[in-house]
């Protein structure tokens, strides 16, 4: 099948964003269904992804000023109360707007120029995990984590005793189903946690941290979790 009748000259654009996480829901879901058809978007996806993986240190971290988180916080709570006053749907388009959105900029990128997109995500994400976490004293340790969803990406981070599951881009849980977070010590069968979410990003705790454990696992469980997995992990983490 040819570039053209499999649709990669519509789709072949979405490549960086959807490593990003950048693309919305329907977007999102119709170029993983090109994805499945097309090798030339999958021989792009292998050629980038190691790029995105890396972003969340290619850049070391500042603690921003008290003067700057103040400032971003204002400018937040100004647009909560905007949006407060004009009512729930005001940031929502009418659904016969929508349309695809092209990007034309993203059009023929490969590994050399991912850097001046790194450059602002990596100003963005490190930033405003950083205004959330000024007040940490350092030594904070992250591991990179394996992840079942191509697009998706996991890491941990502890610091002392404490420890989070860091999340960008998961999908959500089947449906009546919950992530759980489990440890793995000694090569014993995992341990449950408490750590129940089903948040597709942001950061998750693990209650007690992770104290010697040697991986860190995550399963869809019933909602409540379980005792012990009844499925097979979908995050691993490999933390000794």
């Amino acid at each position: 099948m040819t570039n053209e009748t499999n649709g990669h000259a519509r789709y072949g654009d979405d490549v960086a964003p959807w490593l990003l996480g950048a693309l919305d829901d329907d977007e999102r879901q119709a170029f993983e269904r090109h994805l499945a058809a097309c090798g030339r978007c999958r021989e792009e996806v292998a050629a980038l992804r190691p790029a995105v993986e890396a972003l969340p240190l290619a850049a070391a971290p500042v603690v921003p000023s008290l003067e700057l988180r103040d400032r971003i916080m204002s400018v937040v709570e100004s647009e909560a109360q905007l949006l407060e006053a004009a009512g729930e749907h005001a940031d929502r388009p009418p659904k016969a707007a929508r349309k695809r959105r092209r990007r034309p900029a993203f059009g023929g990128l490969r590994p050399a120029l991912v850097g001046g997109l790194a450059a602002l995500v990596v100003a963005v994400g490190v930033g405003g995990y950083l205004i959330g976490n000024s007040g940490s004293g350092g030594g904070e340790h992250v591991v990179a984590a394996k992840v079942s969803f191509p697009a998706a990406q996991a890491s941990v981070h502890t610091e002392g005793d404490q420890a989070s599951l860091q999340l960008a881009n998961m999908p959500s849980p089947p449906p009546g189903r919950v992530y759980q977070v489990w440890l793995k010590r000694n090569g014993q069968n995992p341990q449950p946690t408490r750590a129940l979410f089903v948040v597709r990003s942001g950061s998750v705790t693990i209650p007690g941290g992770i104290k010697s454990a040697d991986q860190v696992l995550v399963t869809a469980e019933p909602p409540g979790g379980s005792l012990q997995p009844t499925t097979q992990p979908v995050i691993v983490a490999q933390t000794a």
